[in-house]
């Protein structure tokens, strides 16, 4: 985009002059912030922390207070020691999703005419989630995936989406994953599929290639109500009769699946792209639940800044605040965001390094979250929540880092946890880790295996080697409650 630091001030512009009325605004002085500069030295980089007290207000009913009249709805996030994180959304910020979400439609609609006549599978929103409101009666979660594209879209996208709304809502997960498949194993004309996380999808594959048989009987029963035609029932029999079919062959019309494929999300998605063979998958580029930093477009290998979607600060390793026009290719940065719903530079916690450029907008590979902060599927799990999950086993040393397999492991010292206390360790805090909804969530759905214990001869010595050979001063290192490094198991030496 040629002109994307105009595009960034004026966006900056827009959301304080809408919200220079609000508590947080007057409190702030947005009325009389000329430029970056002052935006930057008035208004605090924040945390949800530092909101909560805010968004609590908000979610009890009161109007005006991050932002201008009423919030639409929120979205629940992971969680932290006090509970889920909700996520307000306005019609300000829906239409900031969708001045991302349409370029990227249209861009791959280009790419791949034949999307336009086909069906797509669309799993923005969390599956098997009954509504729900706050003390105040604002929706948690939007009523289904076309709420994102508007009211003008959405009888199109109604029209066209693979998998009706009303699955969604179906409470129980296995009667969810049954009707889900049902639904895509009917649809002759599927030709996009959009998820968020590989694993998703890799679930859904995996109970059609254990299914299949079944699935096919229960289309072609006359009861059935998936309305799949004798050819497509006669064809699923050809090809689901092998567990391995390959989804290339199940939708031979399916054009791209949408994931995401940076950060933690890299093996999972070369295990999905050998999956579905020549089917490509494209990265998501960068999508938060407050708001889109980056979407894909096929001229670029990095997904490239929404720079119309929300005002972007870039913060460099020595604390420096940049703006659009000030990173530097190659450098790494983290983000912070200023949206249309009521964050005012606000610290999502994500790490990117600047690849290059379109026009002006920088390109951004999606590096991960901290080294306390592990996402291995969306399940977002903060070093706070973990703490407060371990805190109650009263153990010198435990710590939960990513398992081979999607999932977490407890590292704990041999010397502290007998072997037949090992089964009650996971289960306790399984329990206390689910209080994050996304955890939950992931955990329900199968795309994070249950919680492992792992008994280690003396980490604790093992983990202080670690840090002084990263340079890091004796005194300077504490074993965390969790690190998102993926090798523990080797550097740990497994009890006998």
């Amino acid at each position: 985009m040629p002109q994307a630091h105009a595009v960034q001030r004026q966006r900056l512009r827009a959301i304080l002059e809408r919200n220079a009325a609000t508590e947080y605004g007057r409190r702030y002085g947005f009325v009389s912030i000329r430029d970056e500069r002052e935006y930057r030295s008035r208004v605090p980089v924040v945390s949800y922390e530092s909101l909560s007290s805010y968004v609590d207000r908000i979610a009890g009913g009161e109007q005006d207070v991050l932002v201008r009249g009423c919030v639409t709805a929120f979205e629940e996030t992971g969680g932290t020691t006090r509970g889920p994180k909700l996520v307000p959304y306005t019609e300000a910020g829906l239409e900031a999703f969708r001045r991302a979400l349409l370029p990227w439609l249209d861009d791959l609609a280009n790419a791949h005419p034949q999307i336009a006549a086909g069906r797509a599978y669309w799993a923005i929103s969390p599956a098997a989630r009954a509504p729900r409101k706050t003390a105040g009666g604002i929706p948690i979660g939007l009523p289904g995936e076309a709420a994102y594209f508007g009211e003008a879209l959405a009888p199109q996208v109604l029209s066209t989406l693979a998998v009706p709304p009303e699955v969604g809502a179906i409470a129980d997960v296995d009667a969810w994953r049954e009707a889900t498949c049902l639904h895509l194993l009917a649809c002759d004309d599927l030709a996009l599929i959009s998820v968020w996380s590989p694993t998703f999808l890799s679930g859904l594959l995996a109970h059609i290639g254990r299914c299949g048989e079944r699935l096919s009987d229960l289309l072609a029963a006359e009861s059935s109500a998936y309305r799949a035609r004798p050819a497509r029932i006669a064809f699923l029999r050809e090809r689901l009769r092998h567990a391995d079919s390959d989804p290339a062959s199940i939708w031979p019309r399916l054009q791209v699946v949408s994931c995401w494929d940076q950060g933690s999300s890299v093996p999972y998605a070369k295990l999905l792209r050998e999956r579905v063979g020549p089917v490509p998958v494209q990265g998501k580029g960068l999508l938060a639940t407050e708001g889109v930093v980056s979407i894909p477009l096929q001229e670029f290998s990095m997904p490239v800044l929404a720079v119309d979607s929300g005002y972007f600060e870039f913060v460099d390793d020595a604390g420096g605040c940049r703006a659009v026009d000030d990173v530097t290719p190659g450098d790494e940065y983290q983000v912070l965001m200023t949206t249309e719903s009521g964050l005012y530079r606000y610290a999502i916690g994500d790490r990117v390094r600047v690849r290059g450029f379109a026009g002006e907008a920088p390109t951004l590979e999606f590096l991960g979250r901290g080294a306390y902060y592990s996402d291995l599927c969306g399940e977002k799990l903060t070093e706070q929540l973990a703490l407060a999950s371990i805190a109650p086993l009263a153990l010198r040393f435990a710590m939960l880092a990513p398992a081979d397999e999607p999932g977490y492991l407890l590292f704990v010292d041999a010397d502290e946890v007998a072997p037949e206390k090992s089964a009650a360790l996971a289960r306790s805090t399984e329990s206390a880790l689910s209080a994050n909804p996304q955890y939950a969530y992931a955990r329900t759905f199968g795309q994070l295996a249950p919680l492992g214990v792992r008994r280690c001869v003396r980490p604790l010595e093992t983990w202080l080697a670690w840090g002084l050979g990263r340079g890091q001063r004796l005194g300077d290192i504490k074993p965390p409650a969790l690190s998102s490094e993926r090798d523990w198991q080797l550097r740990f030496e497994a009890a006998a």
